[in-house]
């Protein structure tokens, strides 16, 4: 990339032959402040016009053509070598998680966070290992500022040190990696909603004989349906990749990791600026079941939240923040029991997220101001007979459904040749992801369920055992 002194700002940029005069302008951009960055890449490396970043910005063009000459300017004034890669001037995001168990300070997650040093450190060393001078030059951070960081994350688990270098040592999914299985889970749901719904209609008309389930509300009802339907769905074509996969080991199993965590890690990774509200998958996607423990928590035995996370057009969502999990169970224990006057010795942040909660119809605020809970409240031995039911169910149909199922488990993920510690199954976790949210999907749009219900039913319940 060449950036030349041409006052009227062509739009289109001129090709530079010199790799090395290519590398000293991206160690230049990341060097730049923000303002000044972000119309640089634009222009120069993404190759928009000065009309269109504009409009992307909501900026008048002459001052991103003034940008775009301060940020020349000083890149003609600062202009010498390094090897600074795209992480550089414009960082992806990293996304983490885990199968498993957190750690006590919910490690993995508190290890990266927000961090996007962090993130971009692991994306770098994903591929091939690295050693610390190279991710230093590829990030342009100094060796002595990101030793600590590579140390910790070692430490934690998510890389790991093979003589003088460090690679990442957990599956990264990539854009690509979630388009490729996309079409033919969408065209299969749309194809098996209506024999897959017949099967599942029987198995809602058990759950609606038990007395746990007619005891709730009728909005309660509907969220215990969905929980054992999407249970069903996504414990089906589980069967069907771990007969592929050999499936996942018991959890006693899973590799010991510091501070009490019991995990297998994975990330997805997005390009800088990514659209995630309209990306073509975001509808279907969907996490595992998350369920939050709490042993011996005043007077119970033991209480647990469980739930999927879905976009609001299939169920709902049920959760903001991964980090703040594990203590939302605490949150709705607190108001199931009234026991409101509790919830201020919880975090701060964790408070923030009722105001969501309400608007997913999983708490109700009452015209007096008190908090009500909206998601069915059962006992831990009436958990266990929805998991009997749902794992009946999920049976018959990848038995019902067998060959058909198995032509989503066509593409697993490769994974770089140094990446030995993942599990077969996490390559075919994108194989399966969207399958259980698309069926529900058209079920919803054929009337199949929720019909004529135009509030949240998200697939959440919380068990408590006295």
């Amino acid at each position: 990339v060449c950036i030349d002194t041409i006052e009227d700002f062509a739009d289109e940029s001129t090709a530079c032959d010199d790799p090395e005069d290519a590398e000293k302008i991206r160690r230049l951009l990341a060097s730049l402040t923000g303002i000044y960055r972000e119309v640089l890449v634009q222009h120069y490396m993404n190759g928009k016009s000065i009309t269109e970043i504009a409009r992307q910005l909501n900026i008048p063009e002459n001052t991103v053509k003034n940008r775009l000459f301060t940020g020349r300017n000083h890149i003609r004034k600062e202009f010498v070598m390094e090897n600074y890669t795209k992480q550089s001037y414009e960082p992806e995001e990293l996304f983490l998680s885990i199968s498993g168990r957190e750690g006590l300070n919910k490690e993995p997650w508190s290890v990266v966070g927000s961090d996007r040093i962090r993130m971009n450190l692991l994306l770098l060393a994903y591929e091939e290992p690295l050693t610390l001078p190279a991710l230093a030059s590829a990030i342009g951070i100094s060796t002595t500022y990101i030793e600590p960081i590579v140390d910790e994350l070692v430490r934690n688990e998510l890389m790991k040190r093979v003589s003088d270098k460090v690679y990442t040592d957990f599956v990264i999914y990539t854009e690509k990696d979630r388009l490729s299985c996309l079409n033919v889970q969408l065209q299969l749901a749309e194809e098996l909603c209506a024999g897959i719904w017949e099967v599942l209609e029987n198995g809602l008309s058990e759950l609606k004989e038990r007395e746990y389930c007619q005891s709730q509300s009728s909005e309660c009802a509907l969220k215990l349906e969905s929980f054992f339907l999407f249970r069903t769905l996504a414990s089906s074509v589980n069967i069907i990749c771990n007969e592929i996969s050999g499936g996942k080991e018991p959890f006693e199993n899973y590799p010991d990791r510091p501070n009490g965590g019991k995990w297998y890690a994975m990330g997805a990774s997005y390009p800088h600026g990514y659209d995630h509200a309209n990306c073509p998958y975001c509808k279907y996607q969907f996490s595992g079941e998350c369920i939050s423990v709490l042993e011996d928590f005043l007077g119970c035995k033991r209480i647990s939240l469980c739930n999927y996370d879905t976009d609001p057009d299939i169920l709902g969502k049920t959760k903001e923040n991964y980090y703040y999990y594990g203590s939302i169970a605490k949150l709705f224990y607190f108001i199931h029991t009234g026991q409101t006057d509790l919830i201020d010795t919880l975090d701060r942040e964790l408070i923030k997220s009722i105001a969501p909660m309400i608007e997913w119809n999983i708490l109700h605020r009452e015209q007096s101001g008190a908090l009500t809970l909206n998601i069915p409240v059962i006992s831990m031995q009436d958990r266990w007979d929805i998991y009997k039911l749902s794992d009946k169910y999920a049976m018959i149909l990848s038995g019902q459904f067998h060959d058909r199922l198995m032509e989503l488990m066509k593409a697993p993920v490769k994974l770089p040749k140094h990446l030995k510690s993942v599990p077969k199954w996490q390559r075919y976790l994108y194989c399966r992801s969207y399958f259980p949210s698309a069926v529900i999907f058209n079920a919803r749009k054929q009337r199949l369920f929720l019909k004529g219900y135009d509030k949240p039913a998200p697939a959440i319940m919380l068990c408590v055992e006295k």
